[in-house]
């Protein structure tokens, strides 16, 4: 069995919405609001949940982090913090020690 989550289409135009969609079509695309975000591989990889999809990956799946939404998951330049648990912008303190934990943005 792969433990890694199928990562499927990149949906850009969805908004902060659940990425969950089996088939990986427009038709079957979760219309629920996302809630939280989630780094699949270390390359920086990630997507977002609603709750329930979150509990079936954490059920199901192997990914490195995860931190609810925030104002800042998504933005460009946002860097993702370990440390933090949550998504940082480059003129935060926070974000330096988030580069070096995570040089992909996400």
């Amino acid at each position: 069995m792969q433990p890694f989550a199928p990562l499927g289409r990149v949906v850009v135009s969805r908004g902060q919405k659940c990425g969950h969609s089996p088939g990986d079509t427009e038709a079957t695309d979760c219309p629920d609001d996302a809630t939280w975000h989630i780094l699949w591989t270390p390359e920086g990889d990630a997507g977002l949940a609603c709750d329930p999809h979150m509990a079936v990956a954490r059920e199901r799946f192997v990914f490195v982090d995860s931190h609810p939404v925030g104002s800042d998951c998504g933005r460009p330049g946002a860097h993702w913090s370990l440390h933090n648990q949550r998504c940082v912008l480059p003129d935060e303190p926070a974000a330096q020690s988030a580069a070096a934990e995570q040089p992909a943005t996400v």
